[in-house]
């Protein structure tokens, strides 16, 4: 059993699930790391990208911003603040921190350095790093034998299911550093977040899948409260866990934590439905199923209090985890090893 002051975790997924999930590990595991996707195609992020020929930096900066030593810092809120434009359309939503992220990279001449000069400006409360520093993007080949040949139109709306996701370049190597923290890991985290276009994106880049397949940690999937639309319509969290072990491999993904409350109200829960978000309920038998695939099913709740829907910047609002039910249990599963 290792110690406390010896415990490591890496959280792999967007810059949303991976900041809930290390804000609640942060009291049980003395390192932590982040691996945070590459390839959206957003709107303030695709500017930015332009900008600086780099990968995406939105997930990044949200995460930088969480995890600084002080959120409320003036440094951290202007990250997170959006110019407001009119008259420079381009420029009109623009995330500061996707431009200071850009320059950055136009300074070092390397993407993974610019994000560790801006965790060192934050003060970051955990190492983050991009899973890739190459530009590239994410593509699907879709039921239907059509092509969707970016992020955002892999999770565009109203088009067939997504049969098979890969990289526009397809051999992109991940950042080195986060192959090694991944091999020296106790506990490594996937999700929650985009299911395809956070999660799953990440798990493509070369080198990710066999670095958890070697790794002696255990790995956890933290599976998404509810479906998504353009993403996960019809799926169930079954569906969710047989994607991952057919991307990794048998006896890599060892445990997945299931959300089930009680406590969400039944108007909120219509309220999403509305949306196209359906509540993921797990039976007996989609237990039995995942335990067939070798991977044990821990269920309890796991959501966030909340009074209602939240409005987010381009994005749609999904009932999130809490970070301390989160932290405990990994720190439970830390412990058991």
């Amino acid at each position: 059993m290792t110690t406390q002051s010896s415990r490591k975790l890496v959280a792999i997924g967007g810059g949303g699930g991976v900041s809930q999930v290390l804000l609640g590990a942060r009291p049980y595991f003395d390192t932590l790391t982040a691996a945070i996707a590459v390839t959206d195609t957003g709107r303030s992020t695709g500017t930015a990208r332009a900008v600086a020929d780099m990968p995406a930096p939105g997930d990044v900066r949200n995460t930088l911003s969480a995890l600084a030593r002080d959120p409320d810092s003036l440094l951290a809120r202007l990250m997170q603040h959006r110019l407001n434009s009119p008259a420079v359309p381009l420029l009109d939503g623009m995330a500061f921190g996707n431009l200071l992220l850009a320059a950055l990279t136009q300074m070092t001449g390397n993407f993974g350095e610019a994000v560790e000069a801006a965790a060192l400006m934050l003060g970051s409360t955990a190492r983050i790093l991009p899973v890739s520093t190459v530009n590239t993007h994410l593509c699907a080949e879709l039921a239907d034998g059509s092509i969707a040949e970016n992020e955002l139109a892999v999770r565009a709306l109203n088009k067939a299911p997504i049969a098979r996701l890969y990289l526009s370049m397809p051999d992109a190597p991940a950042n080195p550093p986060v192959l090694q923290a991944i091999a020296q890991a106790d506990v490594v985290v996937i999700g929650p977040g985009s299911f395809f276009t956070s999660v799953m994106a990440n798990l493509l880049f070369a080198g990710v899948a066999d670095a958890l397949r070697q790794s002696n940690a255990t790995v956890v999937f933290v599976a998404n409260t509810t479906t998504q639309p353009g993403q996960t319509d019809g799926f169930t969290i079954y569906d969710h866990v047989r994607r991952i072990v057919d991307l990794l491999g048998p006896e890599t993904l060892d445990v997945v934590l299931i959300n089930r409350s009680e406590q969400i109200r039944p108007e909120i829960i219509s309220a999403y439905a509305a949306e196209g978000l359906h509540v993921l309920e797990v039976e007996d038998r989609q237990l039995q199923q995942i335990a067939a695939l070798g991977v044990t099913p821990l269920v309890r709740n796991f959501a966030e209090a909340s009074e209602g829907k939240r409005t987010l910047w381009n994005k749609q609002d999904t009932i999130r985890h809490d970070p301390t039910l989160i932290g405990l249990a990994l720190w439970k599963i830390a412990l058991d090893r």
